[in-house]
């Protein structure tokens, strides 16, 4: 790739920094208040934080149950952890200069910059691998701007997404500038899969992307292909034993890091290690028919061994959830679903953001013959698939916008000041503006709204307009509610993790998928036809208390759809004399304790 080394300003280097401290401050100014924090957190970040609390209990590093969650004796969940430790770490060493609490609190908050920081970082040097030194830090500088507000980056923000980003571009980072970064980019394919595999596609491509710059330059890439397979395998290797539970040795699953992951990435990043080994002299035809060959025998092994990977990853999903629970995740729907229904405009931004970004890199890829822009534009194309498939992608998709986004803007500035057209630098301006979603979502929905749809984590239904959890999940309520003998309460799969958080009690739901059998006998009360159903149900499974609150999105979303029952009618007021009030005591609280008699 070409480089250009143009003339700047000493100060250009500091961009990105003053780019992230400003909006680490503004961030900082608008977040809640630290009495409020543990209260507004989204599902995924409260979970996490409830798992750290199980580990620096005292929890099995090896065991990932979740006790308190679904049916007696719970079961395992599908998350690391490489991410708990980090953050556990943080809390420990708070904790030595304030209460645990605090120190939670604090934790919480400067992890997510921290990650934003990293994101800022690594899009800097791939801006400069890229576009050159004027490109990287402006590249740095608005992808600060594209994350400004984003839920996987505010305080509180402590589940595993922000960690992905970073490890992604970490990877990418290592492909582009492979020869001296290729070890640092397998452990970082390495780390990401140990973390989860909502960017197992992207992976495979940087990886792909490796070997298709070896079957290209042949003998240049042997030892950069050598030291990538050192760190992935090496990485898979150490991590494996280190944070993989025992069932992950019996394999069958690829929600997580198990032997049906680890082992075909192993093999699939060896055959090209040993490709290059053997063949990186010989001519193109015979590099990539003894990669295609390697290749084919590991995709067999994997096939017939490990092959659940290869599966749809919610297929094993029971259909009465698929019905009653998936079709209404927010983060899950499509973009056919987004067209389809009153979606916010401002959503199909981050589509047509990707879509500019794409059409950009295969520009870029075809003036400058760029091996680097062509995979970047691969990337890009795929995140947008993966974006249409499911809302939950375009984080990625945005963050894989920006350095193409950056490298565009400063050659068209240099163009300007080359003195080739004002309507370079105009463009140059427009394209910066364009790429911050803060400045579309003002064209399209006005900034009052900014705060609350772009900043609002994703949670399993959309928001009712007159209240919402949060409103319902306050201190006073939740003292409440832990002040209760311990028992088992049944409430909508958005509250679970909340009532673990804040007290003691088991809970039937969270929105977690492989908590099937407690997901769905929660449905079941909330669904049944009759008190009367509802009663046994509650009985069978133990129920100690349920909890309403008032205009609760799910229960809304299920009756809109068709499915009503004993919860809805709960929630509008028709209390069975089986059930008994429990006050909070916070008026500030819509929230509604029963106790079941």
């Amino acid at each position: 790739m070409t480089q250009q080394t143009d003339t700047h300003s000493p100060l250009l280097r500091w961009l990105p920094l003053i780019a992230f401290a400003y909006v680490a401050f503004v961030t900082l100014a608008r977040a809640p208040a630290a009495s409020e924090l543990l209260y507004a957190l989204g599902n995924d970040s409260a979970m996490r934080l409830v798992s750290v609390r199980d580990l620096l209990a005292g929890q099995g590093w090896f065991d990932l149950t979740q006790s308190r969650l679904g049916l007696e004796g719970g079961f395992e969940m599908h998350w690391s952890r490489l991410i708990d430790t980090p953050i556990a770490g943080l809390v420990l060493f708070f904790d030595l200069f304030t209460d645990r609490l605090q120190a939670e609190i604090l934790a919480i908050t400067i992890w997510p910059l921290l990650m934003l920081a990293a994101v800022i970082a690594l899009v800097t040097r791939i801006g400069t691998a890229l576009g050159g030194a004027v490109a990287g830090p402006v590249s740095g500088a608005l992808v600060a701007g594209m994350f400004w507000g984003d839920a996987r980056f505010l305080p509180g923000a402590i589940d595993h997404h922000n960690v992905q980003v970073a490890l992604l571009l970490l990877l990418l980072w290592g492909v582009i500038d492979r020869r001296v970064l290729p070890v640092i980019a397998g452990l970082a394919l390495a780390a990401s899969l140990a973390i989860g595999v909502e960017t197992l596609p992207l992976l495979a491509l940087c990886t792909f992307g490796m070997a298709g710059f070896w079957l290209a330059n042949g003998v240049a890439e042997r030892g950069p292909v050598l030291r990538f397979a050192l760190g992935a395998v090496g990485g898979l290797a150490l991590l494996f034993p280190a944070l993989a539970p025992a069932s992950a040795y019996l394999g069958g699953y690829c929600d997580a890091f198990s032997i049906d992951l680890a082992l075909p990435v192993a093999l699939g990043v060896g055959a090209m290690a040993l490709a290059a080994a053997c063949v990186s002299d010989r001519p193109l035809k015979t590099r990539a028919g003894v990669l295609l060959g390697l290749f084919a025998a590991v995709g067999a092994l994997t096939l017939a061994a490990t092959p659940a990977c290869l599966s749809e990853p919610y297929g094993a999903l029971d259909p009465y959830l698929d019905a009653r629970w998936m079709a209404f995740v927010r983060e899950a729907r499509s973009l056919a679903d987004l067209i389809a229904t009153d979606a916010e405009p401002f959503l199909f931004g981050y589509y047509l953001l990707g879509l500019a970004a794409f059409g950009l890199a295969l520009s870029h890829a075809w003036r400058k013959r760029s091996g680097a822009w062509l995979l970047i534009g691969v990337l890009l194309s795929s995140a947008l698939a993966i974006g249409s498939y499911q809302l939950r992608g375009v984080f990625v998709l945005t963050a894989l916008s920006a350095p193409v986004l950056g490298v565009t803007t400063a050659e068209l500035h240099r163009a300007w000041r080359d003195g080739r057209g004002t309507s370079r630098g105009l463009a140059a301006l427009a394209c910066a503006l364009l790429a911050l979603p803060m400045s579309w979502v003002q064209l399209v929905t006005g900034a009052e709204t900014l705060a609350d749809h772009v900043a609002r984590p994703a949670n399993a239904a959309p928001a009712a307009p007159d209240h919402d959890a949060q409103a319902c999940f306050t201190p006073g309520a939740m003292a409440a509610l832990a002040a209760l003998p311990k028992g088992v309460v049944s409430a909508p799969s958005n509250f679970g993790t909340h009532v673990l958080l804040h007290s003691g009690h088991r809970t039937l739901s969270a929105p977690y998928h492989r908590n099937q059998d407690g997901m769905r006998a929660q449905l079941e009360i909330t669904l049944a036809a009759t008190p009367e159903a509802a009663q046994a149900a509650l009985v069978r499974h133990g129920i100690d208390y349920m909890l309403v609150c008032p205009g609760d999105p799910e229960l809304t979303t299920l009756a809109n759809a068709g499915f009503d029952g004993f919860g809805h009618a709960l929630e509008g007021g028709a209390v069975p004399g089986f059930l008994t009030a429990i006050p909070t005591g916070d008026s500030e609280s819509a929230l509604r304790i029963y106790k079941v008699n």
